[in-house]
């Protein structure tokens, strides 16, 4: 279904206008870290002291790295300040290589779980940051207990890192997958080397995803390795370290133009193990403004890693808030697909509902072209299924722009649908079609995506609607840990209060709000937070009148 677009005061609108009251609500308070939801925390060190904890991470001593590298290992080059783990390499001689570096590997060991580690790169040619996990390979030989690297990055490409896995029966077997991946926010490339950024992995017997920023980049089945991810049965260690030249860098060594010292700092390391009571899976970063703008929460495919990525957040059209997706081709001379995916949990009967408003500019149009813009709703029996295995059990596909749609306004898309027999997810992709090298773009603002069926998690006080009340159950138990229940602010059931629930209410936020005299009663420590809260539901509720949805490094 598509309609011209007319200005309502839609719930990304909502959720926008409310970052003020999330900014006034937490002024004096802290918001807890808490898990990512679905999972359990099982392992972390902040580094927040003056020395490297030693209960918790072996400092190295290694003098005859492997893959032609050039530098040592020493303990000296391990510091932990300000609020960093430090890892120093510099151009100091030692044990017959040219360079000294530092590297630690966990004494904590899992298998399966969700790895985070937040680090700034460093940045000169012929550096070699890594972060991964690997077994015992005094026990198990390497890579038969598989290796997988969360990141790896050359010193010269600020703007490109990776992510990689290698498995085999033995050395001579090798095998590895990997992928490279850019981030473009406003047409300007994420640099790893200037600033912090979160890496990540989800390790289980049936997949590995990989995260930057907790964008979803990269995914391997099982099916892709032959069956190896099932059969590993080694838990892992986590390995930090910078080498400096090596194999990995090709041409691109230490030379005279390189810059020594530089530091790898680490700001945390956190290890998680799924939660078997998870909670259901919910829509989120339904305007694309996470993080200051971003892809948080979705999984990306088809993206070009040469300089201009294909599948990014922008501003040079904008529906509600600050940014929005842009998707075009990938110009590598064969039919492509470029885009986004995110899952929500369903059962069978459940009624599932997307919607999400498009936008081709004549600036850089579609126009005449075979290109399209697409909706998918697909369903699963298993969460996370793979595309096309036995896991999928259907979908559905709406075409959202072509080469005859209406330039330069928003036309708003509605798809929905009920979950068939065995399903357990349905997950919405948005995506470019590009069947030759012709050009334009799509944009796509204000998506949601929700299951009817579901119990609303973020009506704290049961009473049908999700409103301001429900907001100061929210504020009252900010930063602090709870029972796991809605009716304590905690309405995505991982045991802490923070402003993970405060996303969902503002997704979910769409009845009349209190008067402001409800609010005002209720005494608070943040009384302008309360103002802001009730002085927007008076403004709601007058527009509503008013108005017209690789082994050892």
């Amino acid at each position: 279904m598509m309609r011209p677009f007319e200005i309502n005061f839609s719930m990304h609108a909502r959720a926008h206008a409310l970052a003020a009251v999330l900014a006034a609500a937490t002024f004096g308070a802290h918001l807890a870290q808490a898990a990512p939801p679905g999972w359990i925390p099982t392992f972390s060190d902040e580094f927040e002291g003056s020395t490297l904890d030693t209960t918790k991470w072996d400092p190295i001593l290694w003098l005859t790295p492997f893959n032609n590298e050039r530098q040592a290992y020493h303990p000296s080059r391990v510091t932990v300040a300000g609020g960093n783990l430090v890892l120093t390499a510099d151009d100091t001689p030692l044990g017959g290589k040219s360079y000294t570096s530092g590297k630690v590997e966990s004494k904590f060991t899992q298998q399966y779980g969700r790895w985070e580690v937040r680090a700034k790169l460093p940045g000169t040619q012929g550096t070699w940051p890594a972060i991964w996990l690997l077994p015992d390979t005094t026990m198990y030989g390497w890579p038969t207990q598989g290796e997988i690297d969360v990141l790896e990055n050359r010193g010269n490409q600020p703007h490109l890192t990776s992510s990689a896995y290698h498995y085999g029966p033995n050395v001579a077997g090798h095998k590895y997958q990997f992928l490279e991946q850019q981030t473009s926010v406003g047409g300007q490339l994420d640099d790893y080397h200037d600033d912090f950024h979160v890496y990540a992995v989800e390790w289980d017997a049936d997949r590995l995803r990989f995260f930057v920023d907790d964008v979803n980049y990269y995914t391997i089945f099982n099916a892709d390795v032959g069956g190896f991810l099932a059969s590993q049965s080694a838990p892992m260690e986590t390995v930090l370290n910078v080498a400096v030249g090596g194999d990995f860098l090709g041409g691109e060594q230490p030379n005279g133009s390189s810059d020594w010292p530089q530091q790898m700092l680490v700001d945390y390391v956190r290890v998680y193990e799924r939660d078997p009571n998870a909670p259901p899976r919910v829509f989120r970063n339904t305007g694309f403004e996470a993080d200051g703008g971003g892809l948080g929460s979705w999984s990306t495919f088809g993206v070009n890693a040469n300089g201009n990525p294909n599948v990014l957040v922008h501003d040079e059209t904008l529906l509600a808030g600050d940014h929005a997706l842009k998707l075009f081709g990938q110009f590598n001379n064969r039919e492509n697909y470029s885009g986004v995916l995110q899952g929500i949990t369903v059962s069978e009967g459940d009624r599932v509902e997307a919607n999400v408003s498009t936008f081709v500019r004549s600036a850089d149009s579609i126009a005449g072209t075979s290109n399209q813009a697409l909706l998918k709703i697909e369903y699963y029996s298993k969460l996370g299924g793979q595309y096309g295995s036995a896991d999928m059990i259907s979908e559905v596909i709406e075409v959202l722009a072509d080469g005859s749609t209406a330039q330069d306004q928003w036309l708003e898309h509605n798809v929905s649908g009920v979950a068939p027999a065995g399903a357990v997810e349905a997950r919405l992709v948005l995506f470019f079609r590009q069947p030759a090298n012709e050009g334009g773009a799509v944009h796509f603002d204000e998506v949601e995506f929700r299951n009817l069926d579901l119990p609303t998690p973020a009506d704290a006080d049961g009473n049908g609607q999700v409103e301001g009340a429900d907001f100061l159950s929210w504020q009252r138990g900010a930063g602090t840990s709870q029972s796991g229940l809605p009716a304590d602010g905690d309405f995505d059931f991982n045991q802490a209060v923070d402003d993970g629930d405060l996303t969902l209410w503002q997704q979910q936020y769409g009845a009349a709000a209190p008067a402001a005299t409800t609010a005002v009663v209720v005494a608070e420590p943040v009384s302008a937070a309360l103002a802001a809260a009730a002085l927007l539901g008076i403004c709601e509720a007058k527009l509503r009148t008013a108005g017209p949805g690789a082994a050892a490094k």
